[in-house]
């Protein structure tokens, strides 16, 4: 974990005052009403974050007249979804059924009360379009978290598997390149800019990521053992900062290059809290991209791709073998090589939605659902990292 660094107004204080009030308040008051002995820490766990995220202020009504019903009650409960790692709305609404407090929480009294799985499913939908989950995470780290310094901001992609058909890429017709020089009046087309190169010059993250596709494609990584393994679905994009508090989050489309949404992260990260470094794996080796840090007024730490050159290849291995002989030895390491060690908080990020906050197996359709799902995920991973800052 990196160095946090708060500003004597910080807002962590309030952040602490409220989970105070919780633990000594309201806690009590639940176990009457519940006639509980106790509150296990999955409830309170579940608890703390709903009333961080007040995700009910972004429930709009569409209609005066004919008011929704269940939208903040449904929006509670796809937070518990994530918090209680449920993977289906049918394994949430079982849940709820038969566990008394969870349907208190979520805003239910009675069996009775909860909708069918369709309503669920047509709300969920609302929710996604409207984007509320994404917006109460941008709420969350602006109220809590904009005053505070973080030392490392690290980027990286995940790769998440759907059950849907790729959406077919028509691809260019090949036409053999003829080497050397062209003949006397001869033209030649100008080598199509990659999308990096494309979003340099623009200013808002919206222009740059109307380039990214959020389509279903098929995406191949290499792991790192240094096997390659494909898959079918689309990319999770995260920026995570100290205390693995993931910070912003962008859906893509599987065979979107991790670069591509380089500029976007930075960018948008920038905008929401203050920190000093960005940490980025060899995927992200472009000039562009440090280049695009330092004008934010950061320092790029990104590992250096060797792109077939054995120049490149030599010299990454007389750092590894450095990074050795420096260990064996018990010698400090230089202090952008442990800079760079604090990337690991982004894997952890992954591994904590995957694993413990239900985006392990995806079962929707649509990238405006599967981005909703996986939105949930990161707002609950996102209060619940926060909190650690202050208990």
């Amino acid at each position: 974990m990196g160095i946090i660094l708060p500003k004597i107004s910080s807002s962590l204080s309030k952040m602490w005052t409220k989970v105070l009030n919780l633990e000594n308040s309201l806690f009590p008051s639940l176990k009457r009403e519940l006639q509980l002995e106790e509150l296990s820490n999955k409830e309170q766990k579940l608890i703390k974050i709903l009333d961080f995220a007040a995700i009910e202020k972004n429930i709009t009504v569409v209609s005066i007249t004919n008011t929704p019903k269940h939208r903040e009650e449904i929006a509670r409960a796809f937070i518990a979804k994530s918090v209680y790692n449920i993977q289906t709305t049918r394994d949430l609404i079982d849940r709820l059924h038969s566990d008394r407090t969870l349907r208190i929480l979520c805003g239910w009294r009675y069996k009775n009360d909860i909708p069918s799985e369709s309503k669920f499913s047509r709300v969920f939908k609302e929710l996604s379009e409207l984007k509320i989950a994404q917006k109460t995470h941008e709420q969350f780290v602006k109220e809590y978290l904009r005053d505070t310094l973080f030392f490392y901001n690290a980027s990286d992609a995940t790769k998440i598997p759907l059950r849907e058909k790729p959406v077919k890429v028509e691809k260019e017709k090949f036409k053999p390149k003829r080497r050397g020089r062209p003949k006397k009046g001869e033209t030649r087309e100008p080598k199509t800019p990659s999308i990096l190169q494309q979003q340099e010059d623009m200013k808002t993250t919206k222009q740059m990521l109307s380039l990214v596709s959020t389509q279903c494609g098929v995406g191949r990584k290499q792991n790192s053992k240094g096997n390659f393994e494909t898959w079918i679905g689309g990319k999770l994009h995260i920026s995570v900062v100290d205390g693995d508090i993931p910070i912003t989050a962008i859906y893509s489309g599987a065979n979107v290059h991790d670069s591509s949404v380089a500029l976007p992260l930075i960018n948008e990260t920038s905008k929401k809290v203050s920190y000093l470094y960005d940490l980025q794996d060899a995927g992200y080796d472009s000039n562009i991209i440090r280049d695009f840090s330092k004008k934010l007024n950061h320092r790029p730490l990104i590992d250096i791709n060797p792109k077939n050159s054995k120049e490149l290849k030599g010299k990454i291995q007389l750092i590894k073998d450095e990074k050795k002989k420096f260990k064996i030895l018990n010698l400090t390491q230089s202090l952008d090589t442990h800079h760079y060690n604090q990337r690991s908080m982004v894997e952890r990020v992954n591994k904590y939605l995957k694993e413990d906050f239900g985006c392990s197996n995806i079962y929707y359709k649509g990238a405006t659902k599967v981005a909703s799902v996986l939105a949930f995920g990161i707002l609950s991973v996102c209060i619940h990292q926060s909190l650690k800052l202050v208990t």
